[in-house]
């Protein structure tokens, strides 16, 4: 069997997917299991899909198949044949897992859906992605990227708010989303087949999956009853200056601190620049003590301008060197130029050089997503030529043995992650994103804080009716559902006993603090391995725990500049756009698999396991498209709005009352049938309109004329009579919208109603996926510290009088 060994190295993949779950195939991959990909005689759309390798088309050429589709084997089987569907059937007889991506229902017309498939291997996993999930108003509702993107809630916040929504260039987002969602609910039901026996079917909805990566839009909304601006930006101390500014070779992010605490956050800028006789109006400012309501426009602009003059001048590179050097936050605007150069990603190995025989050319190419004891993936095969390992695959059926169902006796709605015990150490929003498809699942979460020095998303809002309280935060409430909070004050030596107790207790110890924190409070790996030799453990840093920058301050924001997302959205004349924390949402869907698989690894092996993440590392790789863009053909990728080089109309059009709605046209077909939607059937026969390229070649004058038919519309009136004639397009959605008014996700109860003591009655999402066997039943945040007698007494099995002790020496504050 030609496949890497890994975490996941004893179980078999069939991956039928097309582009939208090429990355959970990948994913699975590099864990270690084999994945085997099953196209069409004529080989998967993908292959056929530019950019191409030296801009020359081929099946083994296409960039994006050579990204998403490493470290796979390749066979040909035509589905559509009685023999292509018997072969597949004896496959999925000694298969783990099924990926799909058809349009619902496609599979069981063929003869191979979930009844079917399971009949042949009642232990058979199968996971179906597509665009809103297997059943409910809008499952038959077309797609791409941008339509996924603007149903999700995320393109209501990006973009100026003078233009249209924009949507990242790449034009892949929605689908990596998907494909990180996929896994993490291939893993729990794997988890919930060791305990049961059997497999079952992942129904996995790509809207739902891309709006898990939603930071404070629904949280807006349900907490205060107003939608988020498409201008909010972050700011310390609400000033109102820019996120975003110009250098001499491009942009850079810089957040501007006001109010207490400021200085010592500006205090590493200013000592560089006074390592040039520079800053002195700035450093003249009381900036601890300045009042904003009082300050002027004029005023901000003036301040705007003396931060201008201190960029202006300087190149991103040495505005980065400055930052590391003398500890502030401040980052590039990363081109995919910048990130093959960064310094970081080459102190630690990221690259890899990977041969490609059918090219007759190396390419380099993201390398490990995670480092530590081993690097996942330990190697980048490249992505199989068509029908590669037809002989050998097929040749396996004659050996492989089918996997046979049976029974361990537990009920089949037991919660998959039961049993599982975690420590969790994490704060802010990769720490709950992780931990949540945990606790939501089962799992026994014990979630560490102090009032000393609380999680800070409790205080970044939105909070309900206003009122700034760390009990009251919305985003917070959504994405803490479930564990157990305690009070531990670990710069106490008694609240070090009780960490230490903890680690013993635990399956899994998390954090996401920055490079060496744990250590220096005597937590880190190898101290957690003395305690407890099984234990995994699994930091998720900002750049990762080594690297001349791995200490450099920054947030998901920051990393989303850095990794080269701003530079993807937005504009081609204009600033990159702003995309929130989004490489927070990114962590996540690499964290949580790595988890699972090596709890099942464990689970075979008793082996413990230390592995460490950079949430930087993490972004780049969703970007390996872009990046192979670079590497093979030499091109910068950069933001060109909504617009894409393989269909026209493709963007976002406003609509009545101030709102969008995106189409996406593909080709001649659903042209024509947007212009009969429009009552000028004869616009499709126009000469400047008539093909692809003539669209292309006038695509300013096709977007007004689409927006001249939009803007008289409401937006979902011009989704609904677009989407039944197979024209894909989709509302730019609001939190408003997501939480009241879809009948998609109210169908699929994604957003559950949880009363809590503090807040009262709010909403939160469940997991992205269905598991037909274990459904998704959330519990309420917890207050600060509520379970920390219970979990002292009950689970780590402290006396009353240990308990008493502790407390009086202000360890449990």
């Amino acid at each position: 069997m030609n496949h890497q060994p890994g975490m996941l190295s004893p179980y078999r993949v069939l991956d039928l997917t097309n582009e939208r779950g090429h990355f959970a195939g990948k994913l699975l991959a590099d864990l270690g299991a084999d994945v085997i990909k099953v196209e069409p005689p004529q080989g998967d759309a993908a292959r056929h899909r530019g950019p191409f390798v030296d801009d020359v088309p081929g099946p083994e050429r296409s960039i994006r198949w050579l990204a998403w589709n490493t470290n796979k084997r390749s066979i040909t089987l035509d589905l559509v044949d009685a023999g292509g569907r018997e072969q597949f059937q004896q496959l999925a007889q000694s298969a783990d897992f099924v990926l799909e991506s058809f349009a619902p229902g496609f599979m069981d017309s063929i003869g191979l859906g979930y009844d079917s498939l399971s009949a042949v291997n009642p232990r058979l996993i199968i996971v179906s992605i597509s665009p809103f999930g297997q059943s409910g108003p809008y499952r038959d509702y077309q797609v791409t990227d941008i339509v996924s993107w603007a149903m999700s809630g995320n393109m209501s916040i990006t973009g100026e708010s003078s233009g249209p929504p924009a949507h990242i260039s790449d034009n892949h987002q929605s689908y990596v989303h998907a494909g990180g969602d996929a896994v993490i609910g291939s893993l729990i039901a794997l988890e919930h087949r060791r305990q049961t026996g059997r497999g079952q079917h992942v129904d996995l909805s790509i809207q739902e999956a891309t709006s898990r990566g939603l930071y404070q839009i629904t949280g807006s909304w349900d907490m205060t009853g107003r939608n988020l601006p498409r201008d909010a930006r972050p700011n310390v101390g609400e000033g109102n200056l820019s996120w975003t500014w110009r250098c001499r070779d491009g942009y850079v992010i810089w957040v501007v601190p006001i109010g207490p605490g400021s200085v010592k956050r500006l205090s590493g800028l200013f000592a560089w620049l006074n390592e040039f006789g520079e800053g002195h109006e700035l450093q003249s400012i009381d900036w601890e003590n300045l009042q904003v309501e009082e300050i002027t426009e004029d005023d901000w602009k003036h301040l705007s301008r003396l931060f201008e003059d201190v960029f202006i001048g300087r190149t991103k590179r040495e505005l980065l060197e400055a930052a590391v050097r003398h500890d502030f936050a401040l980052f590039p605007s990363a081109t995919t130029a910048d990130t093959l150069a960064n310094e970081q990603l080459r102190a630690r190995g990221f690259w890899r050089d990977v041969e490609h025989p059918e090219l007759g050319r190396s390419i380099r190419m993201p390398g490990p997503f995670a480092q530590g004891d081993c690097a996942i993936p330990p190697e980048t095969r490249p992505a199989p030529a068509l029908g590669q390992h037809n002989d050998e695959v097929f040749a396996e059926l004659r050996t492989v043995p089918a996997l046979t169902g049976a029974s361990n006796g537990v009920t089949p709605d037991s919660r998959p992650l039961a049993g599982i015990k975690i420590a969790d150490f994490g704060w802010f929003m990769v720490g709950p994103q992780t931990i949540k498809a945990f606790s939501d699942f089962g799992a026994d979460v014990v979630h560490v804080e102090s009032t000393a020095r609380l999680d800070a998303l409790r205080m970044v809002g939105p909070f309900q009716d206003d009122e700034p309280d760390p009990e009251r935060c919305g985003e917070y409430a959504q994405v803490r559902t479930g564990g157990r909070a305690i009070n531990i004050n670990l710069k106490t030596e008694a609240g070090m006993e009780i960490a230490r107790r903890l680690v013993k207790w635990a399956d899994i110890v998390f954090d996401n603090f920055s490079a060496g924190a744990m250590d220096r409070m005597g937590l880190g790996h190898q101290a957690l391995h003395e305690l407890n030799p099984d234990v995994i453990v699994l930091s998720s840093s900002g750049q990762g725990q080594y690297g001349p920058h791995a200490h450099g301050k920054g947030g998901g924001g920051h990393y989303a500049a850095l990794a080269g997302f701003n530079e993807l959205t937005g504009w081609p004349d204009g600033e990159p756009g702003y995309l929130s924390a989004y490489t927070d949402f990114i962590a996540p869907r690499f964290n949580i698999p790595l988890l699972l698989a090596a709890l099942d690894h464990r689970r075979r092996t008793g082996k413990g396991q230390y592995f460490e993440l950079s949430q930087y590392e993490a972004g780049v790789h969703w970007l390996t498209p872009s990046i192979l863009e670079y590497t093979v053909n030499g091109r910068v990728a950069d933001r060109q709005g909504n617009r894409q080089p393989d269909a026209a109309t493709h963007g976002a059009y406003r609509c009545a009352a101030d709102r969008w709605c995106v189409i996406a046209v593909t080709n001649d077909d659903q042209w024509q049938s947007l212009c009969n939607a429009m009552g000028v059937s004869s616009l499709a026969e126009d000469p400047r309109f008539a093909t692809l390229q003539d669209r292309k070649t006038n695509e300013d004058d096709l977007d007004h004329l689409i927006e001249q038919w939009t803007i008289q519309r409401d937006p979902f009136e011009v989704m609904h009579t677009l989407q039944g004639l197979g024209v894909p397009a989709g509302v730019v959605q609001t939190g408003e919208d997501l939480l009241e008014h879809d009948p998609q996700l109210r169908y699929r109860n994604f957003y559950q109603r949880l009363d809590h003591p503090a807040l009262g009655s709010y909403r939160a999402p469940q997991a992205s996926f269905r598991l037909s066997a274990a459904p998704c039943e959330l519990q309420r945040v917890r207050l600060l510290g509520e379970d920390t007698y219970e979990v002292l007494s009950e689970s780590l099995a402290f006396t009353e009088a240990e308990i008493e002790q502790f407390a009086l020496a202000g360890a449990l504050h």
